[in-house]
């Protein structure tokens, strides 16, 4: 007996695992044939659902309808309803069908579990109106919140599924990342996306119902999608007030803010936090370092800075490395103090003599120390001590060979090649440094590469670009006077050269530099005119667009190079910036017509 039984399950497996096999080669009519003589001996559900997909796919349905029916043999089982309404959907039963659905949810609603089950079942077969009725009918929807959201999505009504995803925060705050994840693809970085509308409307409405931490930082999240820094900001700061201990949220958008360039935003993230009371250590050292470095950057980016803004700032960071001291944390203070030193205040020996101090200092790392090494060579190369230069970027270089501060330096030491007017042997290196894992730097040197082939040996000879070079260093050595001469000379000797739009944009950074900014305007839109087919257009509309805006306060003005920039250069890397500002000056004028 044990020997026959033995065999006769031995049989029964090798057939199932044959049917399996036709069954995944698309052999359904053998497939079911075997499938048969198993599932008369043996009720599996595996060996069942496989069954009756073989009889539906080979339109065998009166036979399928008599395998469901044995294998559930319960008359009011939702399974049993379920695909049997599936069947008749198949068949084309539309009215059967949808009774059978209607049977299956009413036999599943004792609970909630079942009615999940056959939720999941409908939501297999596409099912999704069914699916979702099925879930709504659950006595304890919290459980299912994300699966009735996720539902709606697909139905496309992206409401509802706002709705629930937002009720399951409120109850699940884990879930945070998760509904971001489902949330980031339906709206996008336009506030006045019909969606963000939605989703503002929801999360604002339940804010003054519930009160709810994590939906303020959704609202916040949102916001940022938005670039609407701003608001983000003010928000985090109410979460502040009425949660407390929220300096992370408010770092975070300072942080955010000032990646993005957005400066003032950047800035009163970091005072708020300074003018707290209790901040710790850390926080207060962060803040305070990055509020300083913020005001670099805008004194560097704002055309025409009075000398006292200059002295204030210097000022500011030379009190803050007293305070705080050199250490890893304090370097991005000290370099751009030295800056200043160097190129604004013209303390050149002061700022040369920091930066050998700080680079002797034993608590800094081998990487802070080649930053410090970076800002000497620069400052070296400006007083004309090329080879001391040279010797220290390659010393970065070496050290730092697969990272990007070293690639910053073999582009640097290259420059210097360039400016003494060794131009094969810069090309040559150029083309190695254009596979960069850095994308500004290999920007940097596709675009000195190219300078140099277009206007190698246009004439026979190498003078035209030796002339420009030389004007190039003269400039960065603020030496103004002798750069313009250079030009000019370069512009009689070779009329109509391939070189004249970089010609015109280095005189109106010149020009820009002695605060000349009528003279500026028309090197630019001398650009802008004869030259909108060339490489520095976008430069010369964002140039414009800045003075007219900053300079000369002609908001209008520079409301339509920033328009021009976004609708005729619309690679242009300068194109969020024109963007924010384009959106800012306009609604500023808005505002004022009001």
């Amino acid at each position: 007996f044990s020997i026959n039984l033995n065999v006769a399950f031995s049989q029964s497996n090798y057939d199932y695992t044959l049917a399996k096999e036709y069954y995944i080669n698309g052999e359904f009519e053998k497939a079911a044939h075997i499938f048969e003589k198993v599932f008369k001996k043996t009720k599996t559900k595996d060996l069942y659902s496989k069954y009756l997909d073989c009889l539906i796919k080979i339109q065998s349905y009166k036979k399928a309808e008599k395998t469901i029916k044995a294998y559930n043999t319960k008359k009011r089982s939702s399974t049993l309803h379920l695909d049997l309404g599936h069947l008749y959907l198949i068949m084309g039963n539309l009215d059967d069908a949808n009774n059978q659905f209607e049977l299956s949810i009413e036999a599943a609603s004792k609970s909630d579990r079942e009615l999940a089950s056959v939720a999941t079942q409908f939501y297999k077969k596409n099912l999704l109106d069914y699916a979702l009725k099925s879930y709504l009918l659950c006595k304890n929807q919290t459980n299912y919140l994300f699966q009735i959201a996720n539902i709606y999505s697909q139905l496309g009504d992206i409401e509802n599924m706002y709705s629930k995803l937002i009720s399951l925060l409120s109850i699940r705050p884990k879930y945070f990342q998760t509904i971001k994840n489902k949330i980031r693809r339906s709206i996008s970085d336009d506030s006045e996306n019909e969606n963000n509308k939605r989703l503002k409307k929801i999360i604002l409405k339940n804010i003054q119902k519930n009160s709810s931490f994590e939906i303020s930082k959704l609202y916040v999240w949102l916001l940022i999608q938005e670039k609407n820094l701003s608001d983000a900001l003010k928000h985090e700061m109410s979460i502040d007030k009425r949660y407390g201990n929220n300096t992370d949220g408010i770092s975070y958008v300072g942080d955010i803010a000032k990646s993005n360039k957005n400066y003032p935003v950047a800035l009163d993230c970091f005072e708020y936090i300074l003018n707290k009371k209790n901040v710790s250590v850390y926080d207060y050292e962060y803040s305070l370092i990055n509020k300083l470095n913020i005001q670099f950057l805008i004194l560097f980016n704002k055309i025409g800075a009075t000398k006292k803004e200059i002295e204030d700032t210097a000022k500011e960071l030379r009190n803050t490395i007293n305070e705080i001291g050199t250490k890893p944390e304090t370097i991005s203070v000290i370099k751009n103090y030295s800056t200043i030193l160097f190129e604004l205040l013209n303390k050149t020996d002061e700022a040369i003599s920091l930066m050998q101090k700080t680079i002797l200092d034993p608590s800094l790392s081998n990487y802070d120390v080649a930053i410090c090494k970076m800002e000497l060579a620069k400052m070296l190369v400006n007083t004309g001590l090329m080879w001391d230069a040279s010797l220290i970027y390659s010393q970065v270089e070496k050290e730092f060979k697969n990272d990007i501060i070293g690639q910053e330096a073999k582009f640097e030491k290259i420059k210097i090649n360039y400016y003494n007017g060794e131009f094969e042997w810069a090309q040559s290196q150029l083309n190695i440094l254009k596979e960069s894992t850095s994308k500004l730097i290999a920007n940097n040197a596709m675009e000195l590469a190219l300078l140099i082939s277009d206007n190698l040996n246009l004439d026979t000879s190498d003078e035209a670009l030796s002339i420009y070079a030389n004007a190039e260093l003269l400039y960065r050595q603020r030496k103004h006077s002798d750069a313009m001469n250079a030009l000019d000379s370069l512009e009689k000797k070779f009329p109509n050269h391939s070189l004249s739009d970089e010609i015109l944009f280095k005189k109106a950074n010149i020009s820009m530099a002695n605060k000349n900014y009528p003279n500026a305007l028309i090197y630019l839109n001398k650009i802008e005119t004869d030259f909108y087919y060339d490489i520095l257009y976008d430069d010369a509309l964002y140039k414009q667009g800045l003075i007219y805006e900053e300079v000369l306060l002609d908001h209008d003005i520079a409301l339509k190079k920033y328009e021009k920039l976004l609708l005729m250069a619309p690679n242009s890397i300068y194109l969020s910036f024109a963007r924010q500002k384009y959106r800012d000056l306009r609604k500023n004028n808005f505002l004022i017509q009001q």
